[in-house]
């Protein structure tokens, strides 16, 4: 079977098949007190970040997710002020930020891309003043894995085998 159709009609990979590249467009989840992402960690990307500049003042990047989600949740989808707030669906991939409460979720994409799959559950608290006059969402992580790496079979040794060699 080399693809596979949704109800909508649309052709997809078959199942078992790891995106390698994020999905375009995506909306961001949005960072709002009580809003609860939950969904299937599908891996970090890097994307231009004018806010991020390098040693020599050029833009710089930033690190951020891509989930597939299991319920539905408020997202900002947009830049700046053309941002608006929309109600993403089941099955939608969504961004999420890339910051202290979120890096560790990083840890988990090689396993990933070996066929394992972690849900992430997050939800959104107080907004709290940090240092330079600065602020930050608290937000409350939580990760589980529902299926585990795929393991390769190990390649057999045709070097010698210790049975043979003794039967003789």
């Amino acid at each position: 079977m080399a693809n596979s159709k949704h109800d909508s009609g649309m052709v997809r990979a078959p199942e078992g098949f790891r995106r390698v590249g994020s999905v375009a467009n995506a909306p961001w989840f949005n960072l709002k007190k009580g809003n609860v992402l939950f969904g299937i960690l599908e891996n970090v990307y890097e994307r231009p970040d004018e806010r991020v500049k390098t040693k020599d003042g050029t833009p710089g990047k930033s690190k951020f997710f891509q989930l597939k989600l299991l319920e539905a949740c408020e997202a900002r989808s947009g830049r700046g002020e053309d941002a608006k707030m929309v109600h993403a669906e089941i099955g939608a991939v969504i961004n999420l930020n890339y910051g202290p409460k979120t890096k560790s979720l990083e840890d988990l994409t090689p396993a990933i891309l070996a066929g394992a799959e972690y849900q992430v559950w997050v939800q959104v608290g107080d907004k709290f003043k940090i240092s330079g006059g600065r602020t930050m969402w608290d937000m409350d992580v939580q990760v589980k894995q529902t299926k585990a790496e795929t393991v390769l079979a190990e390649e057999p040794d045709f070097d010698g085998d210790a049975d043979a060699a003794a039967a003789e």
